[in-house]
């Protein structure tokens, strides 16, 4: 873990630094619209470096065959999230190609692991869930510093996963996970460069994949995927209420609980996405403290007040300022 973590700490934060002019004079960039959390053109593809450390470190430190899918399936939805960067592809492409890439994932797993003899529900619900995180990463990742700090919550979690539970691929790729993250973060946090679809399909696909792998490997689904509660549990929210209103899935909104909390109460990028990112991280250790020592129903009940909080959090700090903006 050491080894990945060090490599990908080093090699993304040169390799982003080194890329930024590049993105610029390749005119591959983000500017500011009705859904945006910035107001000035910015870089984006910050991804690609991210993704050039982190899948051959990846490759070479692992080898084993689930890892080596998961990371040739992040090294195929990051060229997807590239070409929709330079120039939009249809959703239903997008969507297709995340659930291939899921069914890749979880029938590799299966087969790796010989989940027998419910294989056939395993690699539905682990291609329909790997594709549902994705989405849900790159919906979640629109303010500065929210995915990096994300990314390394979920990196800590599957590199403890892979020490308990003797899963060596785990260990290696949670370390790489939080490597590029650390490395990433103070060019995002800079606001010098995003990420973009190339980094937000790469880095949750690693993410998603982990989470396969590590149920796959034993490790109880509800264990697996404590990291991933909160971005699911927010766009999920967002959708139900657009659902409500009788509006498009694609209508713009500024509807997640950080825009919210950035926009009324004027919370900073970093302070906002530290918060979400703390909210994973109290999902994970409720899970990690309750695995295999508290009835599931306990954990269960904490984990959804945790994630309650979290949704609330607008309403709560509007009532402490004497302002609630429903929504």
């Amino acid at each position: 873990m050491r080894e990945s973590l060090l490599l990908t700490l080093v090699g993304t934060g040169v390799l982003t630094g080194v890329s930024v002019p590049l993105l610029r004079r390749a005119r591959l960039l983000d500017r500011p619209n009705n859904r945006s959390s910035h107001d000035r053109v910015v870089p984006r593809g910050g991804g690609l470096p991210v993704m050039l450390v982190l899948v051959p470190v990846g490759l070479v430190l692992t080898g084993d065959t689930g890892s080596t899918m998961v990371l040739l399936v992040a090294v195929l939805l990051a060229l997807v999230g590239l070409t929709d960067d330079r120039s939009p592809l249809p959703p239903r492409t997008r969507l297709v190609a995340q659930v291939v890439g899921g069914v890749l994932v979880a029938g590799t797993a299966s087969w790796v692991a010989g989940v027998e003899p419910w294989w056939p529900a395993f690699v539905v619900l682990g291609s329909l869930g790997f594709a549902a995180y994705v989405n849900a990463f790159n919906f979640m990742d629109g303010i500065n510093g929210i995915s990096a700090l994300h990314a390394a919550v979920a990196g800590v979690w599957f590199g403890w996963l892979g020490h308990t539970e003797a899963v060596p691929a785990l260990l290696v790729l949670g370390g790489a996970l939080i490597g590029a993250a650390v490395g990433f973060l103070p060019w995002n946090a800079a606001g010098a460069v995003f990420l973009g679809d190339v980094g937000s399909y790469g880095l949750g696909a690693v993410i998603a994949g982990c989470t396969v792998l590590a149920w796959g490997e034993g490790v109880p689904g509800a264990v697996a995927v404590a990291p991933l509660l909160v971005y699911l549990a927010d766009t999920g929210w967002v959708i139900v209420k657009i659902v409500r209103r009788g509006d498009a899935l694609g209508t713009a909104h500024r509807g997640h609980v950080y825009q919210r909390v950035v926009d009324e109460r004027g919370w900073g990028h970093l302070r906002t996405g530290a918060w979400v990112a703390l909210a994973s991280a109290v999902c994970c250790v409720v899970v990690a403290l309750g695995w295999r020592q508290v009835p599931l129903p306990v954990t269960a009940f904490l984990v959804c007040s945790v994630l309650v909080g979290y949704l609330v959090t607008p309403l709560l700090l509007g009532a402490l300022h004497g302002r609630v903006v429903p929504r």
